[in-house]
C-alpha cells in the first residue's frame, strides 16, 4: 500500500474507503434500486400512473446530472465530509416524508431534493474523495468503495421488501432510512477527511465546463455513455426478457447478476492498477456483447443464469473504469471536476436507456431489435474507447 512517493498509505485512507462504501450502500440502496419499490407502493396508495412516476424518476436523474459539475467545486470548498453528509441528510429527509405525500407535485418536490442528495453521495464525490488518499492503489480503493453500490442491490432492496411485508410501507421505509442515516452518516462523519491531494475550489471551477470542448473528454465519456445506456436499459428489461422461458426464475437471475457484479468489482480491483484501463474497458464492453448474444437465444435455465453471471461480472466495473482513465490521463487538480462532468454526461444519457428499449420492444413486438441495439452500442463503445488522444 503506497503512494507514488513511496510513503505508506495511512490506515486512515482505508477507513475513508469504508466510509465511502457505506455512502454508496446508502445512495444506491435508497436512491437507485428502491425506485421500483417506491413506484409500486405509490401506485398502490394513490393510483398514479406508472408513466407519471417513472417520468419524475427520469427527471430526478437528469436534474441531478446538471448539478454534478459543481460537485468538485463544493468538495474543494467545503470538504468531502460536509458534501456527503449533506447528501445523506437530504436523501433521508425526502424519504422520511415520502409516505405522507398525497399529490404528484409533492413527489416531484421530494425527488428534486433527492436529486441533490444522490449526486452528493455517489460516483463523483466518492471518486474525488478516494483520489485525495490514493494514487498507485486508487483502482483497488475505488472498486472496494463502489462495491457498496452492488451490495445495495443485495441488501437494501431485499430488506426493504421484507420490512414492507412485515410492517407496511410507511413504517418499513422510515425504519430502514433512519438506520441507513445512522450507519452511513456515522461512518462518513467519523472517517471521511481531506487527503493529501486536496483539490482547490478554483481548479474545480476552471475545469467545470472546459473539458466539453476536447476530444480527450469525449474519448472517455462517449464510450461509457453508450455502454451505460445499453446496460441500464438491459438490466431494467431483464425480467420481462427471460420471464417467459421455461424453468427460469427471474429473481434468481437478478441475484446472480448482482452477486457477480460484486465479485467482478473485487477481482478487478486487485489487478486494475497493473492494467491499461482503456484496454480493460474495451474488453469489459465486449464481454457484455457475448452475454447479451447468448441471452437473446438461450432457453435453458443453466445457460441463462450463466449468461447473467458473465454480464454481471462487468456491470460494476463499467462504472469504476471511467474515473480510473481520468485519473491516469488528467492532472490531479482537474480530476474532481472532470469526473463530475463526465458522470453528469453519462447520467443524462443513461436515464433514457430503459425508455429507449421499451419503445423498441413495443414497436417491433419482441426484444430482438432492442438487444441488437445494446450489442451495437457496446461494440461502438469498445472501439471508441481505444481512440485515446495523442497528448494527455
Amino acid at each position: 500500500m503506497s503512494r507514488s512517493s513511496g510513503v505508506p498509505t495511512p490506515a486512515a485512507g482505508w477507513r475513508v474507503v469504508f466510509a465511502c462504501f457505506m455512502s454508496a450502500l446508502f445512495a444506491w440502496g435508497f436512491g437507485f434500486y428502491a425506485h421500483g419499490i417506491y413506484l409500486v407502493e405509490l401506485k398502490k396508495a394513490h393510483g398514479w400512473s406508472t408513466g407519471l412516476i417513472s417520468s419524475i424518476v427520469t427527471a430526478h436523474y437528469v436534474l441531478g446530472a446538471l448539478l454534478l459539475p459543481r460537485i468538485g467545486e463544493w468538495i474543494g470548498r467545503f470538504g468531502p465530509c460536509a458534501v456527503m453528509l449533506t447528501g445523506i441528510t437530504a436523501t433521508a429527509s425526502a424519504l422520511l416524508l415520502l409516505p405522507a405525500i398525497d399529490a404528484p407535485w409533492q413527489l416531484a418536490l421530494l425527488f428534486v431534493v433527492m436529486a441533490a442528495g444522490w449526486n452528493a453521495t455517489s460516483v463523483a464525490p466518492i471518486a474525488s474523495t478516494i483520489g485525495q488518499w490514493f494514487d498507485r492503489q486508487r483502482g483497488l480503493a475505488l472498486n472496494l468503495a463502489l462495491s457498496g453500490a452492488t451490495a445495495a442491490g443485495l441488501v437494501v432492496a431485499p430488506a426493504l421488501l421484507a420490512a414492507i411485508a412485515a410492517f407496511g410501507f410507511t413504517d418499513a421505509l422510515r425504519m430502514l432510512v433512519i438506520a441507513g442515516l445512522i450507519l452511513a452518516g456515522g461512518a462518513v462523519a467519523a472517517f471521511v477527511r481531506q487527503g493529501a491531494a486536496r483539490p482547490s475550489a478554483a481548479d474545480a471551477a476552471r475545469n467545470r465546463w472546459a473539458p466539453l470542448r476536447t476530444w480527450h473528454f469525449w474519448s472517455i465519456s462517449g464510450p461509457f455513455a453508450l455502454v451505460l445506456v445499453a446496460q441500464v436499459g438491459f438490466l431494467t428489461h431483464l425480467v420481462p426478457l427471460i420471464s417467459d422461458r421455461a424453468g427460469v426464475d427471474p429473481g434468481f437471475a437478478i441475484a446472480v447478476n448482482a452477486f457477480m457484479a460484486l465479485v467482478g468489482r473485487i477481482v478487478l480491483g486487485f489487478i486494475i492498477d497493473r492494467l491499461e484501463p482503456r484496454g480493460a474497458a474495451s474488453l469489459s464492453f465486449l464481454v457484455q456483447v457475448g452475454a447479451i448474444a447468448v441471452l437473446a437465444f438461450a432457453q435453458t435455465p443453466l445457460v441463462i443464469y450463466g449468461a447473467c453471471a458473465i454480464y454481471g461480472f462487468s456491470v460494476g466495473n463499467n462504472i469504476t473504469l471511467s474515473p480510473l482513465i481520468v485519473q491516469r490521463e488528467y492532472a490531479a487538480g482537474a480530476f474532481p471536476a472532470v469526473v463530475a462532468l463526465s458522470t453528469a454526461v453519462v447520467q443524462i444519457l443513461y436515464a433514457f436507456g430503459p425508455g429507449l428499449l421499451g419503445v423498441l420492444r413495443d414497436a417491433f413486438g419482441s426484444y430482438g431489435v432492442p438487444l441488437a441495439v445494446c450489442i451495437t452500442l457496446n461494440l461502438a463503445a469498445a472501439a471508441l474507447v481505444l481512440f485515446r488522444p495523442r497528448v494527455a
